[in-house]
């Protein structure tokens, strides 16, 4: 495993997103930041379970709404098997469906965040927040229970 430029190794992310799109966003806005190693990707919330478990990431990025098994489901069965810091990152964060959030918090996801729109002040500000939650939230080591 290699290390970054402060000497310590990087955060280990795995991202699951369906969106061909969203998830070569975030690919490549995680390719640039030397403390970040994306150990790989998935479609879906059951491609993701399998390889959180097979990868053993410090974080997962994960999408909500995916085909085969949802984001909340594939949250669940992560920290059931095998706890691992899990970032959400929505289209529905801001909508009538705020449930999601809180079910996403409720099934072991430590936070939430929406998935960038024209609307939020340009991409740079959600590129921004994203890196700076993969950091802090790439340090925490959840535990079973």
């Amino acid at each position: 495993m290699g290390t970054d430029m402060n000497g310590s190794a990087p955060i280990r992310v795995l991202v699951v997103e369906d969106s061909p799109t969203a998830r070569e966003v975030i690919l490549a806005l995680l390719a640039d930041e030397p403390d970040i190693q994306v150990v790989g990707h998935a479609p879906d919330g059951r491609k993701g379970v399998e390889m959180a478990r097979e990868l053993a990431p410090d974080l997962i990025i994960m999408d909500v709404m995916m085909p085969d098994m949802d984001g909340l489901e594939a949250t669940r069965r992560v920290m059931e098997t095998h706890p691992t810091a899990i970032l959400i990152v929505t289209a529905h964060y801001d909508s009538k469906e705020m449930n999601v959030v809180f079910e996403a918090m409720k099934a072991g996801a430590l936070d939430v965040m929406s998935k960038p729109t024209v609307f939020d002040g340009g991409i740079g500000n959600w590129e921004r927040e994203l890196v700076t939650k993969v950091k802090s939230l790439g340090k925490v080591r959840p535990k079973v229970g």
